[in-house]
């Protein structure tokens, strides 16, 4: 890993609050301290199984932020030995969503994950005694029903931030490419330092009106 690529790593973990405590529990699983880390009360209720097995699912570098319990509907990969809708787990990592089903009656585990850059948003919307949470990909939005009022919430704001950092990360090495390439065609075509300055200025410019637009939308789902 080149010491600009780690540079940024470090950048990203450094605005996330607690991530080394994150990581640290997470190389522990020691679920129960992250649930406490966020406000939130351990919820396992049908789901203790996929808890059990959840780091088997893990990548060696993932750190999970956040977890909750919650119904998904049945899909074409839902395992065969259950019927109508199923409890999940769900875990916002660094780098997905993971969802975890484990069949009753077998040892067989059921696992589907969103990465980050497919998500345009996170909503979470609380009832009188649940809430459930919305991934938003654009072309279809996953819901996970009957989830703990608090969870959604915390999961639903840890998402959107963790977003934010990367979308904020890819946009910035994107800017330092730009740079780089004025800087070429500035010693291949002879430009003067003004009018390269000029052409960065407007690069800038043209960043910070899309990251508005990206931070009104955000708020506008939320």
């Amino acid at each position: 890993m080149s010491n600009k690529a780690a540079s940024g790593i470090n950048s990203i973990q450094h605005e996330f609050d607690n991530y080394e405590k994150y990581k640290e529990y997470t190389h522990s699983k020691n679920w129960k301290e992250i649930f406490k880390l966020n406000g939130v009360n351990i919820d396992t209720f049908g789901t203790k199984k996929e808890l059990n097995v959840l780091t088997d699912y893990l990548e060696d570098s993932e750190v999970v932020f956040a977890l909750a319990s919650g119904i998904m509907s049945q899909t074409k990969t839902s395992n065969s030995f259950d019927w109508g809708v199923n409890t999940w787990l769900v875990a916002l990592t660094n780098e997905r969503f993971l969802f975890l089903d484990h069949a009753m009656l077998t040892k067989s585990v059921d696992t589907q994950s969103i990465r980050h850059d497919s998500v345009q948003a996170v909503s979470a919307s609380q009832g009188l005694m649940l809430g459930k949470i919305q991934v938003d990909l654009g072309a279809r939005v996953v819901v996970i029903d009957n989830c703990q009022k608090a969870a959604v919430k915390v999961m639903a704001s840890l998402a959107n931030k963790w977003i934010r950092i990367l979308q904020k990360q890819s946009k910035n090495q994107a800017g330092n490419t730009s740079n780089e390439t004025l800087s070429k065609i500035h010693e291949s075509a002879g430009l003067t330092r003004i009018q390269v300055k000029l052409a960065q200025i407007q690069i800038k410019n043209q960043e910070r009106i899309i990251s508005l637009l990206e931070e009104i939308r955000d708020n506008t789902a939320s």
